[in-house]
């Protein structure tokens, strides 16, 4: 008798699996499911997360006295980049002096003339950014003395 013979492979072909379905489901297809590249969920802004942890971390869990800093002392440092540091008449405050930028300097006397030596008074207030203590309104005393302010030019041209 004669027997059908099927094409080669053809026997076989209802148990091999189909081609578009030999895929894992382990591996994400590009396109499929509208989530983008990655099936985590989404991050939270790296911002929020950084500008949360500044807040905490910066201030140490300190807060700040300001009453301590006073309201006037002597200029003991200036930088020809637009800064200088205040000691307070009652001393360092935690080893440290009080921080000025040349913004914070009263418009009648320019940062510029302001010498090491010369007496000031100020408003102590927290800095918003950083967290520390700054001195604003900085405003000369006397308007400051000429004859300091003669030493200390001559001093800083033999340097």
């Amino acid at each position: 008798s004669s027997a059908f013979v099927a094409p080669r492979g053809a026997a076989n072909a209802s148990l091999m699996p189909r081609r578009s379905d030999s895929r894992s489901d382990s591996r994400p297809r590009r396109g499929a499911g509208g989530r983008g590249r990655s099936r985590s969920p989404p991050r939270r802004s790296r911002r929020d997360d950084s500008r949360d942890r500044r807040r905490r971390s910066r201030s140490g869990g300190k807060e700040h006295n300001l009453a301590e800093w006073g309201t006037s002392g002597v200029i003991v440092d200036l930088k020809g980049s637009g800064f200088g540091f205040i000691r307070p008449d009652t001393g360092k405050v935690n080893d440290k002096d009080l921080y000025f930028h040349c913004t914070a300097v009263n418009k009648n006397c320019p940062f510029d003339e302001l010498r090491v030596n010369d007496e000031v008074s100020y408003e102590a207030i927290i800095d918003e950014r950083k967290n520390h203590p700054t001195a604003r309104n900085v405003t000369l005393k006397n308007g400051g003395s000429s004859k300091k302010r003669e030493a200390s030019r001559s001093d800083s041209r033999r340097r």
